[in-house]
This record gives C-alpha cells, structure tokens and sequence, in this order.
C-alpha cells in the first residue's frame, strides 16, 4: 500500500470548483479512478497507524460563483421550537437524546444548517431565508457523509447546489456535529431536531425530500425513525445515495470491492472503525445492531418511499441492496439503482452517470 500523498489526495477529494454547475460531468478515466482508490486506502491505512486525528482530510473549502448559486449558514434556534420528548427502546439512547433536547431548548447547542440555491432556482431577495417563499414550497433535506467523523458539507457545496439546479428545489443542510468528539447519538438528533426548526419555520414535512449520501444514509433513515417515533407526519420521500446502513461491516462487498473502491475496510474490532469512533469503544460491540445506528437492522415500514443509489463497484453495495429489498419486504416502498462499474467516487462523477442519476431521483421530487 502506497503512502500517503497530498498531491494524489487532492485530486479526489477536491472537484474543480470552476465547472459548475457542470461540476463533475468529467467523465473519470481509469487512472483517476485507480488513483482515488489507491489515495482512499493510503488515507485509512496512514489513519490506523497514526491515530483517529489522522482519518479526517484537509479540505479547502470550495467557494461557488453568485451566477451559479448561493448559501448561508443559518442558526437553528430552538427556543420557540416545540420539541417533543424522544421516545425509544433503549433507555440510555432516550437519556441522551432528552439530555440533548434540553441543553438545545436552552440555547446550549450550537446546531445550524445551510441553506442553498442555484441561481438557475430562483434569484429572489428571499432565497436565503430559511422560511417558505410559498406556502406549499417543496425543499430538499441533504444529509451530508463523512464517514461519520468529518462533515461533507463544504466538501460537497458543488453537489448539493446541483441538487437545487437539477431538482429546482432550494436545499436544506443540517450542520449535524460528527465523532469522535460528538458521538451517537448526536448526529441523528442534530437533524431530527433540524426538521423540527424547519417546520417550526413553516415548512411542511409532507413537502420534504431527504438525500442521504454515504454516511448521511445512517444519519438520515435514523433521524426518520425518531420522527416516526414522536409521531409526525412523515416526510415525501428518501433518496439514499451510496449508503452506509450497516456498522457492522459484515456485507461482502466490503472486502469483495477493494481493489474496486475509494473506502477501505477497516474491522469493527479496530480502534479506527467507523463503529468505535461513531459509538465510542466501550458501546460499540453493544450499539453498532441496534437500529438507530445500523438502520438496516431494524424496522423499515415506517419510511417514505425510498430510492436507493450505489455502484456495483462500491464497498457499500450489498447492504445498499439489502436495504431496499427489507423495505420491500417489511411493506414498504423502495426503488433500488445499481451502477454498473461505479464506485464511492465515481457514482458523482461523469455526464451520463449524473444525468442518469438526477433523473431517476426527479422522479420522486417532482
């Protein structure tokens, strides 16, 4: 396994900002693509070795023409916001969520989102706001990867300004916090909560779309599951882009698409995994099954109609399948996309690919 590179990092991990809104319509070759594999793994392997402050990369934050779009970040104040008490299975899950829903009824909590427009949306003084400009306004709710320990949300500013170009829609980014200095349950709660701010602001559920990417799979089907569980209108739908679903990391597309994709398997056992760094060491053998955590282990039928998004070439891929297949299963409603030859990276990259992609999600936003 080659050593860490910088130069080869930065390749991947940073688009060229200058092409938007036709960031990443590049097709990726096959050296690019053997690159960002060889750079993902060299970034893991250099993280195990180093220490858990060596798993998050150092990213530039992209800055993005007015001609293309705009955003801001916007507090989330909850102090006006009725919060209602969090109810689940487990009861130190439920002390800590309601230990969490107070500090933030008290203003203790310093969650916010980012609100996005492509300038192709819309070029009103309002665009910013984070309140309706109609009453029946349809909004997309992006949840941001990481891998649990970093935040995509500069990362992926190019991405989900496109959304907002593609979809027509403004988007909506909760700023949830990531471990290992934030552990579970904070992420799922920081966007639960989000979705109360934002109906507290005006928005509807029934108008809101989820797009989940990687990490923000978990995050987001989790803070759904609390929904479902405080007994709210459930949302329009769920688009689920390469998710992460399962910390166990028992699929066998984790070591079966190695040599194929950018994440490199990492044993839950390990004090690197996504399941001890998410969980904390001590929970984690205990918290990585339970639902909230791993949303494909527990029950489904409560969700929106789903789609779900991966490559055949992602480490992702068998529980991205198994995920739509449960939801058949147990009731529910799920479209599933497989990517042939695509894989964590290059599910974002390339014309016909995002072309394919946008238009299979239009049909549940529109």
């Amino acid at each position: 396994m080659e050593t860490l590179n910088p130069e080869i990092l930065n390749r991947f991990i940073n688009p060229d900002i200058s092409r938007i809104p036709g960031v990443g319509d590049k097709e990726v070759s096959v050296e690019e693509n053997e690159v960002a594999i060889r750079a993902g793994h060299a970034l893991m392997v250099h993280a195990m070795a180093q220490g858990l402050a060596a798993v998050v990369p150092v990213t530039d934050e992209p800055a993005i023409p007015a001609s293309v779009g705009s955003y801001r970040i916007a507090p989330c104040s909850m102090a006006d916001v009725h919060e209602p008490p969090y109810r689940v299975d487990d009861t130190d899950i439920q002390d800590q969520l309601n230990a969490l829903r107070a500090q933030n009824q008290q203003g203790k909590l310093d969650n916010s989102l980012v609100v996005a427009c492509a300038a192709s949306v819309s070029a009103a003084a309002d665009t910013l706001k984070d309140t309706p400009q109609a009453a029946d306004e349809r909004i997309v709710v992006y949840i941001c990867g990481g891998g649990f320990v970093s935040s995509d949300v500069p990362l992926l500013k190019w991405h989900y300004i496109k959304v907002s170009h593609e979809l027509g829609q403004r988007v909506f980014v909760p700023r949830y916090h990531v471990a290992p200095t934030h552990q579970f349950p904070r992420a799922p709660y920081d966007v639960c909560a989000a979705m109360h701010y934002l109906c507290a602001r005006g928005f509807r559920p029934q108008n809101m779309t989820f797009v989940c990417i990687s990490a923000g799979g978990s995050v987001g089907l989790a803070a759904l599951h609390l929904w479902h569980l405080q007994g709210r209108p459930m949302i329009n739908g769920a688009v689920a882009i390469a998710p992460s679903v399962d910390l166990t990391l028992a699929h066998r597309s984790w070591r079966g698409n190695q040599d194929k994709c950018v994440l490199h398997y990492v044993p839950p056992e390990h004090p690197c995994s996504m399941s001890q760094m998410y969980c904390g060491a001590e929970a984690h053998e205990r918290l990585q099954r339970h639902p909230l955590v791993s949303p494909l282990l527990g029950p489904l039928q409560h969700l929106p109609p789903v789609q779900v998004h991966v490559g055949g070439d992602d480490a992702l891929h068998d529980e991205a399948t198994e995920l739509a297949a449960r939801i058949n299963e147990q009731q529910g409603s799920a479209e599933l996309f497989v990517y042939p030859k695509r894989n964590h990276y290059t599910i974002l990259r390339g014309k016909t690919q995002l072309d394919s992609l946008y238009a299979n999600i239009r049909q549940l936003t529109d």
